[in-house]
């Protein structure tokens, strides 16, 4: 008996390879939206990254055009009043860029878990498949003493 047919037999026939084709299909598809959503995740951390670098240095040119604001005018920036807006200034800028990576970490993590979502998926909707597929076959068995496979089609042959 050859490899594929002793495979229908166990598998139930040709309803029972599509079942197992389908359950294949479903995990490589799953497989593939953990991919992207890894990616995704990938992707979301260096934009945050990038973003976070770019508010420190906007927060850092402010701070600089503060110094140059508070000399022009002739005020010691070790004065309570100039010095106060700088710390605030570096401050505000620093829970920026926090807010910023907390964001970008926050979507990577959702990015991540859609991708263990869909794995999760995937398996259970193959297992599904299968299972449907071999209970079908057997249902087939119980009522006419014949599975799937084995029914003859009108003008062909079983």
């Amino acid at each position: 008996m050859g490899f594929f047919k002793a495979l229908g037999e166990f598998l139930g026939g040709p309803s029972g390879v599509s079942s197992l084709l389908g359950a294949g299909s479903a995990i490589f598809q799953a497989t593939q939206q953990r991919k992207a959503a890894k990616e995704n995740a990938k992707r979301a951390r260096q934009q945050a990254a990038e973003q976070a670098a770019a508010k420190q240095r906007e927060v850092q040119r402010l701070v600089g055009s503060q110094r140059a604001a508070f000399a022009a005018s002739g005020v010691q920036i070790d004065d309570d009043t100039p010095g106060l807006v700088i710390r605030e200034t570096r401050a505000l800028g620093q829970q920026d860029v926090n807010r910023i990576l907390a964001y970008g970490e926050a979507q990577a993590r959702s990015y991540k878990r859609q991708g263990r979502n869909a794995l999760i998926g995937g398996a259970l909707s193959a297992g599904s498949g299968l299972l449907g597929g071999f209970a079908d076959n057997r249902l087939m068995v119980e009522k006419y003493g014949k599975s799937v496979h084995s029914w003859s089609f009108p003008g062909g042959e079983n």
